[in-house]
């Protein structure tokens, strides 16, 4: 599992509860008796492992080398991880009360999707995952914005005095900043403060940053860095020369969600398991549209 040996007592107290969070919900499963919901960090740490794939794969050597020039990194392997990292941590955001309490957003109301809401939320609240009670009133924000918001916290800005997403004022982590507002934005104008500013409001407070650092530490586990080292391997300064970054990113979050019909997984699984499982579902997603292509 994640390198806890620097976590803190919140941390700790939520050390299984960020395997509840759901990152993609499927009811044709349930028909085979198989988990009806993906655990986000597993998809999370499957976008990482896809975007080390497509580094090595398909991405060819021009477009690598342009693209460590747009991330400011000092070399490109310190690019292929940073970009691997970034792909996994992109969808942070959705770590929140406002996106978890939509469990099945999107789907035909049914017994069943009730039923699974309700298992779910049972297991989870058990595990630790600090969801609103039931009926309360929950701020909501698009989880991208939400991402912008935290991000850089969890990456390196550890700087006091700046709050409500407020960007900080240390030229050594402007970097964090560019490259948080910069994900999941393919062709869409960068973020404004003020938006991020919203958003920062509906992030829950100090138990679900323990519960996004934890997410964020797999991640860094996944791909092999340490998260709060980010700054020192990249450091953006131009949000424009990000866009072919994003849409590396945005592949690598389609290719990672699970597969309902091959089976998701478990949060019950040792992290081993999950983290080779992600490893071989991107190696086959990214030899797929190798040979589609």
């Amino acid at each position: 599992m994640p390198d806890e040996g620097n976590v803190s007592e919140t941390e700790e107290l939520n050390s299984s509860a960020y395997k509840w969070c759901w990152g993609t919900v499927n009811l044709s499963n349930d028909s085979e008796g198989g988990p009806v919901w993906n655990p986000l960090f597993v998809e999370m740490v499957t976008a990482g492992s896809v975007m080390l794939e497509l580094w090595d794969r398909v991405v060819g050597p021009r477009q690598r080398a342009d693209l460590a020039e747009g991330l400011a990194a000092e070399s490109e392997q310190s690019a292929r991880l940073a970009a691997a990292f970034l792909a996994g941590v992109g969808r942070i955001g959705s770590a929140g009360p406002s996106h978890m309490v939509s469990f099945g957003a999107g789907q035909q109301s049914s017994p069943t999707l009730e039923q699974a809401r309700s298992d779910w939320r049972d297991r989870a609240l058990r595990a630790g995952l600090p969801l609103p009670p039931t009926g309360a009133r929950v701020r909501t924000a698009d989880p991208e914005h939400i991402t912008a918001a935290v991000l850089p916290r969890l990456t390196g800005c550890d700087c006091a005095g700046y709050v409500d997403g407020e960007r900080c004022r240390n030229r050594e982590h402007h970097g964090l900043y560019v490259a948080a507002y910069a994900l999941n934005r393919h062709d869409a104008d960068v973020l404004h403060a003020d938006t991020v500013a919203k958003a920062y409001r509906a992030t829950g407070g100090p138990a679900w940053d323990a519960v996004r650092a934890a997410l964020v530490n797999a991640v860094g586990n996944q791909v092999g860095i340490d998260a709060r080292s980010l700054p020192n391997l990249i450091r953006p300064t131009d949000h424009t020369r990000l866009t072919a970054f994003s849409r590396l990113i945005s592949q690598s979050n389609g290719l990672s969600r699970g597969n309902a019909a091959r089976g998701f997984a478990s949060p019950h699984e040792t992290w081993e398991v999950l983290s080779d499982g992600a490893r071989l579902h991107a190696r086959e997603a990214v030899s797929r549209i190798r040979v589609a292509g």
